[in-house]
């Protein structure tokens, strides 16, 4: 696999702005072309105000390349009408992409592609995916939490995030979280571990099995506790990527953490 294509999802926020930051960054050091869509709400087809808006969105998208750390990426601009989470990757333009950098802050005016609905953008989206919580100047990745049960599935789903992850060569700390209502042996658990390292040659790891009162809690006071840059994690969509939880735990961690979090769907 390689980053070729990234999408930011963009409706000129400071949310969008942020996001956009980073996926300057991820540019730089693949290559990858940045694919710039802002989604409008369409009155109806023949609405005077609809071409007044498409004419205004398409200037405000021709100045976004001015922005400073936008200079010498490559980039795509354009839109689309306003649809539904479960609809937007039946478009081909968005599912041929190989990665999507968005923000999570509240952000309005993208059809729910960014801001409170980004959590149902990472239970659906088939490619990884980066949520950005707050302004980065620099992005970097210099200790990544992987928070996984470390299944056959899940060991093999890390392949889709190795592109993102080996641009910046990070200490990666295998995390496997530990509760009463979920309690497996330690030595199951670090057999299980065991079974992804003999699959990655990883320079730089640790691998630490955490007790917590939740999987979430525990996730985020690990992340805590090393200071990390970034939590990945796969997801199983609307059960979350434990399957015995109720709920999807990567959609929480996304909805309360200020952690950057990659995560991509099983």
């Amino acid at each position: 696999m390689a980053l070729n294509n990234i999408l930011v999802p963009y409706d000129f926020s400071e949310c969008a702005t942020d996001a956009l930051r980073v996926a300057a960054k991820l540019s730089r050091l693949s290559g990858a072309m940045l694919h710039l869509v802002h989604v409008y709400e369409d009155m109806t087809d023949f609405h005077s105000s609809n071409h007044w808006k498409r004419d205004d969105i398409e200037q405000r998208l021709d100045k976004v390349p001015e922005l400073p750390f936008l200079a010498g990426i490559p980039m795509k601009r354009f839109m689309l009408r306003q649809f539904g989470i479960t609809e937007m990757f039946r478009n081909t333009q968005l599912r041929s992409m190989d990665m999507i950098v968005m923000g999570s802050n509240g952000a309005r005016g993208l059809g729910g592609m960014v801001g409170s609905n980004t959590q149902r953008v990472v239970r659906v989206a088939p490619m990884p995916i980066l949520v950005i919580k707050h302004n980065v100047e620099d992005f970097d990745m210099k200790d990544l939490v992987y928070a996984s049960t470390f299944t056959p599935a899940d060991i093999d789903k890390f392949d889709a995030l190795r592109p993102v992850v080996e641009l910046f060569n990070p200490k990666i700390h295998l995390l496997k979280v530990n509760t009463p209502a979920n309690f497996e042996r330690s030595a199951d658990s670090y057999k299980a571990i065991d079974r992804f390292l003999q699959r990655y040659e990883l320079r730089k790891f640790s691998t630490s099995i955490y007790n917590d009162l939740s999987i979430e809690e525990g996730i985020l006071n690990f992340a805590r506790g090393i200071d990390a840059d970034v939590i990945a994690m796969a997801t199983h969509g609307r059960k979350g990527f434990f399957h015995v939880v109720n709920g999807s735990v990567t959609e929480d961690i996304v909805n309360r953490t200020t952690f950057p979090v990659l995560s991509v769907k099983l």
